[in-house]
């Protein structure tokens, strides 16, 4: 389910092999189209990279899977298909809802693919991975584009009603942990020894330090260190007694030492904010919420008239297998 939402960029991988062969048996240009899906034209390049992309999905690039495969041999196009149709009923839901595709979200995938080129230690070593992976640059812009907007659409759909689930069942905080030794040869000791240095934190808090700074100083939750815009959870996401001491604080509040099995918290219960909600939409939202999107992207993919071109049965299992022996 995730999939029609999420994973519409490739993942690129580190190694630098060398590219599938394109397969164009057709003798036609090789800018001629493939098929065209509700609208939108598909390329040569871009239907190779998702068959290319299904069938190592199923073989992980071991050809013999297909002396015995035979039930996936039959179905291996209708999965690059049923994948492109999917696709495009993002893209067609995502322009009728009006959802740029310039602006903010390409300054976005601008970032990204400067950061992914900066990763891969320069452009040249960049171009060669997208290559190994039957992708060129415009082609993954292409593809990361309509992942941004496939979030914003989802966003645009269903984000109110995340806010408001949020705000009904969700609780927000931070916590100072000052956690229990575990391996300590005498427990009790330890225990006690957790509760006075817990009591030293908790007499800074109660002076009026910054909170945030003692998370840095004295937390042991390295979650939290690291994610100092603190947990979203629901009752039952956290043991009992961190919920219900968060349950009974007002937002700001900080409250007294709270004893769970991992050590003694410091909780400081936080306001929702809808720019971090936003942020995490997919996250945060119901399994509902990705059934009802899924049920219109279907919707959407049954509207979608599809008219297959003469190169279209250039692509095949056996060609492909022909490549990869040559």
């Amino acid at each position: 389910m995730l999939a029609a939402v999420i994973a519409v960029v490739p993942v690129l991988s580190g190694c630098k092999g060398d590219p599938q062969t394109s397969q164009d048996r057709s003798g036609a240009d090789s800018s001629a189209y493939v098929m065209n899906i509700g609208g939108y034209d598909i390329s040569k390049e871009e239907y190779n990279y998702y068959f290319q992309n299904e069938k190592f999905m199923l073989d992980q690039g071991d050809n013999t899977f297909w002396d015995t495969a035979t039930e996936e041999q039959k179905n291996l196009k209708e999965r690059v298909d049923a994948g492109l149709m999917e696709f495009y009923a993002m893209k067609k839901m995502a322009d009728e809802a009006g959802i740029p595709s310039d602006g903010q979200l390409a300054e976005d995938v601008d970032k990204e693919i400067a950061g992914i080129i900066e990763q891969f230690g320069g452009q040249e070593a960049f171009n060669e991975v997208l290559a190994s992976n039957n992708l060129t640059e415009d082609m993954y812009r292409m593809l990361s584009l309509e992942s941004f907007r496939s979030v914003e659409l989802f966003s645009n759909m269903y984000g109110d009603e995340v806010k408001k689930a949020m705000s009904e069942n969700y609780l927000r905080a931070a916590h100072i942990l000052i956690a229990f030794n575990e391996n300590a040869v005498d427990t009790q000791a330890a225990h006690a020894q957790a509760k006075e240095r817990a009591e030293e934190v908790l007499a800074k808090v109660e002076a009026g330090e910054d909170f945030f700074k003692l998370v840095e100083e004295y937390g042991e939750d390295p979650g939290m260190v690291n994610n100092l815009d603190g947990y979203y959870f629901k009752e039952g996401d956290m043991v009992e007694p961190f919920y219900e001491g968060t349950l009974a604080l007002k937002e700001g509040e900080t409250s007294g030492l709270v004893e769970t099995s991992y050590g003694y918290h410091i909780i400081k219960r936080l306001p929702m904010e809808d720019s971090y909600i936003e942020d995490h939409i997919m996250e945060l939202a119901s399994q509902e919420h990705f059934e009802s999107f899924m049920n219109k992207i279907n919707d959407t993919m049954n509207s979608l008239e599809v008219k297959k071109e003469a190169a279209y049965d250039s692509f095949s299992l056996e060609n492909a297998l022909k490549d990869s022996a040559s």
